[in-house]
């Protein structure tokens, strides 16, 4: 737990004291009820020692007996030689020493009340100490005895009680200093005592001398102007002697030992200044993450990046640590300190409370993740709590990697306030992109250029398109990343939200596809809000460029005269509280946890739920087996499966296929009861190293694989071997199906070689990024979220942007719902959908005009097929160039509200003959939405089979009308009427369409 007046004391186990920290309202309540049965004497020792307010009791008193010291000397300085009566002390003198006398014997009295063993305390060291120190010459001082200047001579032990405030300085793990006190409080003691016992016995000299002799002997000079000439006296220095020499090469030999093993990371500080911010770098991350977050931080992209950084680590750099802190970039910007983020002291040293934002990064192979994540949660509570107690100016934001969703549900439910911290959980986005991928394949490849900004160099004004290697696709669209810039220009005022997109991207080849907007709930971030009405007040916008914007020349953008602008704007409220979208997540996940709901399943109405249910214990048999195709395989079981499961589940997709789970093991409890939420899922017991096992998963029919790491509690060894089973899975897989979409997870960058197919020198001249397999959306790499993390510090809308790329409109707060609507505000999802065959042959800016104008889709790459530019994979080539021909193999990824329908089969006629082209269009995906969008697959497979033998039979309707209808053999009211009467027919196969 967490004490504020002196130095945290923590719990070993970090789940328990989270606990604590969690329900401190509760403990508080059991405090107060345990307090009630103990004694004044035991609460009271309770409170001196939690409040501090003991150690600084301990601090006065020792103050004080330094200055009984001085005053001591300056008594003896004032003294007649050979004189036995020392006389009446100067008022200076007497006021001081007994307003110390006082405080003397307070301390003692509460210290004897407080003891356990009263008989102990009476007769231990310090006590005789402070009898010898203060009786007697507190009773000479009132002239109650004689005053000798032996009677005096004992004020002088008092400054034995110095050694006091070791106790203090340990109870403060202020080692280094503790122990660097107690030899120079030795060698004063030395000084002090010897010289007044020297100026008592020997009457030569004054006190001033006998302590300039007791020096020059401590430091083996030996003058010898001043000396001892009575055999007490050199008995004193003898005893000084031996004292020193036994006493203080102990102490400096410890406090050498201590200093040496303690680093210069441990003893640097960092100082803030007020021009200058800095962020507070924590967390259990590896190497690489550090390496991937600081490159990201101070990449030339986000301007001339005058903040530092400090990390604060429990222990030293490592040697690779080292190596990256050494690189020009980094050396004079980046500051490591050895500390731990539970102690107030190392807080102080990296100055944490003027910090501009706190990041702490998570250990993506930890095999205990949720202790990880605990630690995490409780090093963000106590920096936070800190910097409050501090009264920070600025606060402390947060940006947290967990790696379990519970804990991020968990850490925002603990917060007290509505704060603007970000919670980045490293299991559910990658999940959520594993689902999503079998959708939309590619999309992991996309969302990596648009957050990461160092790349392989590449100049896109030297781009051809005519070359026929791929390659050059790749690292054109690659440059390419989200910038945000402000839009506040007056021309944009009564304008659409899709009629400036199609306008910046025609005038300066930038999109435009998600802006930020101001409504009563707050500041949020809508993709492609297409029917958005621009009102008078500044807008941001989110735009892909390969470069930042000219902000002047996007103001400055014209519209054709044709565009009407439309002034009747929504009667809302704007700002009305200043929440944006952070918190209002905030206090949706604090208002759906304070339910005390189990399941979090009502926090996701916009996936399909369905009554909880037995689940399917194996495929069907194998004469059914026919019945899937087109479906996705998952190798493997991992927790919260439930966020594989819901890209491939939202209520928007009008088809859903089926799922299969392949697996050696039974899928324990907790798992089933997350995956029958869900309808058309699956269990097949067997290995996908097995032929067998594929083949009866139908892996020849299947469209996309999921291969899913093992848990980081059963990993062994190294991390190339543990993806030894992926590469082996991989290989099997292709062979039995080479068109299937395979998408995994690798633990070591390095073996993505093994999955490589052609023999090209692309990775060896740039870096993985451009291998193939990593191209065509199959490889997730986990860095990824680092450079998240740090993206999201700069902009605290990213991760809301993505979050609405994968899932669509899924996380919509209902209470906004309605205020959405009524400002045409709508989140937009990625889909993945083929070039309709009458844009084949056009370019990228056609294709761009044509489905922002008449679909309100805005297109931002495209996903080439294989063999289009020497290519054994497909890429993905993000926002191309306007002049780049479209292919037939060619896909396009497209940001839309509503999942786009398939291209239309349209009967045409041909147009040498003189007659009309037919009209008869069938929208099969739309008449095969049912309720709630669900598609029975086996209607489906027969309406297809009949709407293909209705087009061969109009083929030879036509035909025959060709050759006949000149002789009037075949009228056209009767080719009319059979199309009637097909028409008629279909509709019966489905009359609830």
């Amino acid at each position: 737990m967490i004490y504020e007046g002196k130095q945290s004391i923590f719990s070993h186990q970090d789940q328990y004291a989270l606990i604590r920290l969690v329900t401190s309202e509760d403990d508080a309540t059991t405090k107060k009820h345990e307090e009630g049965k103990t004694t004044f004497t035991l609460k009271l020792a309770k409170y001196l020692s939690t409040s501090g307010i003991g150690d600084y009791l301990d601090t006065i008193n020792v103050l004080l007996s330094f200055l009984l010291t001085i005053l001591h000397l300056i008594d003896c300085y004032s003294w007649i030689y050979g004189t036995q009566d020392v006389g009446d002390a100067q008022t200076y003198i007497t006021i001081p020493e007994l307003i110390c006398y006082l405080y003397f014997i307070l301390d003692f009295i509460i210290n004897f009340y407080l003891s356990e063993n009263k008989l102990f305390f009476t007769f231990q060291t310090t006590s005789l100490v402070e009898y010898v120190s203060i009786l007697p010459s507190l009773l000479a001082r009132l002239n109650i005895i004689t005053g000798y200047k032996y009677i005096y001579l004992s004020r002088v032990l008092r400054f034995l009680q110095c050694y006091k405030l070791d106790k203090v300085l340990q109870r403060q793990s202020m080692e280094v200093f503790r122990l660097a006190y107690k030899p120079i409080v030795t060698v004063m003691a030395i000084i002090m005592i010897n010289s007044s016992v020297l100026y008592v016995v020997e009457q030569d000299y004054s006190i001033v001398e006998y302590i300039y002799f007791m020096v020059v002997t401590i430091s083996t000079v030996g003058f010898g102007d001043v000396y001892p000439t009575t055999i007490y006296g050199r008995f004193s220095i003898i005893v000084a002697i031996l004292i020193m020499f036994l006493v203080l090469p102990t102490q400096v030999e410890m406090l050498t030992r201590v200093y040496s093993l303690r680093s210069h990371f441990a003893r640097n500080k960092y100082i803030s200044k007020k021009e200058q911010e800095h962020i507070l770098l924590l967390g259990s991350s590896q190497v690489e993450g550090f390496k991937t977050f600081l490159n990201e931080l101070y990449h030339s992209d986000h301007g001339m990046n005058d903040t530092n950084t400090v990390i604060l680590q429990p222990s030293g750099p490592t040697e690779e640590m080292t190596i990256q802190l050494k690189q020009p970039a980094l050396a004079q910007r980046v500051i490591y300190l050895e500390g731990h983020p539970l102690q107030n002291k190392d807080l102080e040293r990296c100055s944490s409370k003027d910090c501009n934002c706190v990041i702490v990064l998570a250990n993506k192979t930890s095999r205990t993740p949720k202790r990880d994540d605990y630690r995490n949660i409780i090093h963000a509570f106590a920096v936070k709590k800190f910097a409050r107690k501090q009264k920070s100016r600025k606060g402390a934001r947060v940006c947290l990697q967990v790696l379990q969703p519970s804990s991020k549900d968990l850490y925002f439910n603990s917060l007290g306030g509505y704060d603007t911290d970000q919670v980045i959980c490293v299991d559910e986005l990658k999940l959520y992109l594993l689902g999503k991928t079998c959708l939309c394949p590619g999309i992991n490849t996309l969302i990596s250029f648009l957050i990461q900004s160092s790349k392989p160099q590449y100049d896109t004004s030297k781009y051809d398109k005519n070359k026929c290697e791929w390659i050059d696709d790749y690292l054109c669209g690659m440059q390419n990343e989200i910038y945000r810039v402000p839009l506040e220009s007056e021309a944009f005022v009564g304008l659409t939200f899709s009629q400036i997109s199609q306008a910046i991207y025609k005038e300066l080849n930038i999109i435009l596809f998600a802006l930020e907007v101001e409504l009563e709930s707050g500041t949020s971030v809508f993709v492609n809000p297409a029917d958005y009405l621009f009102e008078d007040y500044l807008h941001y916008g989110y735009v892909i460029a390969t470069e930042m914007p000219n902000v002047e020349k996007i103001q400055q953008t014209k519209f054709p005269e044709y565009i009407q602008k439309n002034y009747c704007f929504p009667n809302v409220q704007r700002q009305g509280n200043n929440k944006n979208a952070l918190q209002q997540e905030t206090e949706y996940l604090k208002e759906i946890l304070s339910e005390g709901l189990k399941d979090d399943s009502s926090k996701h109405p916009s996936y399909y739920q369905v009554k909880p249910q037995t689940i399917t214990t194996g495929l069907p048999k194998v004469g059914d087996q026919d019945k899937f195709e087109n479906h996705f395989i998952v190798c493997g079981v991992v927790t919260d499966m439930k966020y594989l499961m819901m890209p491939l589940r939202a209520r928007s997709l009008k088809n859903i296929q089926p799922i299969v789970i392949l697996n050696q093991d039974l899928i324990p409890t907790e798992i089933q009861l997350q995956i029958n939420k869900f309808p058309k899922v699956y269990f097949q017991q067997g290995s996908p190293l097995n032929t067998e096992d594929l083949k009866k998963a139908c892996i020849q029919k299947a469209s996309a694989l999921v291969i899913l790491q093992k848990s980081a509690d059963q990993e062994e060894g190294i991390s190339n071997i543990v993806d030894a089973d992926t590469i082996f899975i991989y290989k099997t897989v292709k062979l039995l199906n080479s068109n299937i979409n395979i998408i995994t997870e690798l633990a070591s960058i390095s073996t993505i070689s093994f999955l490589q197919i052609s023999r090209n020198n692309y990775v060896q001249k740039y870096d993985w990024s451009v291998s193939e397999p990593f191209a065509s959306g199959e490889i997730y790499i986990s860095t990824m979220l680092d450079t998240l993390i740090c993206q999201a510090y700069y902009n605290p809308f990213i991760t809301s942007i993505f979050d609405q790329m994968i899932l669509g409109s899924a996380s919509v707060n209902k209470k906004n719902k309605k205020l959405y609507q009524a400002c045409k505000l709508q989140q937009s999802n990625l889909f993945l959908i083929n070039v309709p065959p009458k844009y084949q042959e056009k370019t990228f800016g056609e294709l761009f005009e044509i489905l922002l104008t008449e679909q309100k889709m805005i297109p931002i790459g495209l996903y080439r097929g294989e063999k289009v530019k020497n290519n054994n994979k497909p890429y993905v080539f993000l926002k191309p160039p306007m002049d780049v021909v479209l292919q037939s193999k060619d896909r396009v990824y497209i940001l839309s509200g509503k999942q786009p329908k398939e291209p239309e089969t349209t009967l045409d006629n041909e147009a040498g003959q003189g007659q009309e082209n037919a009209t008869q269009n069938f929208n099969i995906k739309s008449k095969l939405q049912g309720e709630e969008g669900r598609v029975d697959i086996e209607f489906s497979r027969e309406l297809i089979k009949f709407n293909d033998k209705m087009k061969n039979f109009s083929i030879q309707l036509n035909e025959i009308n060709q050759t006949v209808f000149n002789q009037g053999l075949i009228q056209e009211d009767f080719i009319s009427r059979v199309r009637s009467t097909l028409k008629t027919e279909l509709a019966n196969l489905n009359p609830t369409a």
